[in-house]
């Protein structure tokens, strides 16, 4: 969406919302690479559940593909605000795994932990993204 990005040379990010996707983008990618290269008895008890699902390498290469959309993105201009979706589906991934990991060993189990705050975290991630992503480029000065 902003279509008045100021991109001037070729590695340019074209302003404060291309600046701040990037930023997004290496940090989601650096998540991912850390899961990739992680031992799965390590993880957190959300994290290992999901695995059961999805193995911890394809759980990392999610994370590896949303960052390197955000990365590209960041650095093609102009940006559009559904750029950020990749980012706000793992998320949204990850805070939904925590919660449900929490509500399903208190409710089952009978063990209320302490993984709620991490969905809350995750989620809250989630939001912010969000809003952040409906933020435009400032027009230019002239």
């Amino acid at each position: 969406m902003p279509e008045n990005a100021r991109k001037t040379r070729w590695y340019s990010t074209g302003g404060p919302w291309g600046t701040g996707l990037l930023l997004l983008g290496v940090a989601v990618t650096v998540i991912g690479l850390n899961m990739l290269t992680a031992d799965r008895a390590r993880q957190s008890g959300p994290v290992r559940a999901l695995s059961v699902v999805l193995p911890l390498w394809a759980l990392g290469g999610l994370w590896v593909a949303a960052g390197l959309h955000s990365v590209w993105q960041a650095l093609t201009p102009p940006q559009r605000h559904r750029d950020v979706l990749p980012v706000v589906a793992i998320t949204s991934l990850w805070a939904l795994a925590y919660l449900a990991y929490w509500l399903v060993t208190g409710a089952v189990y009978g063990r209320w932990s302490r993984e709620w705050s991490g969905g809350v975290g995750w989620g809250s991630l989630t939001m912010l993204i969000i809003s952040w992503g409906r933020c435009v480029n400032p027009p230019r000065r002239r």
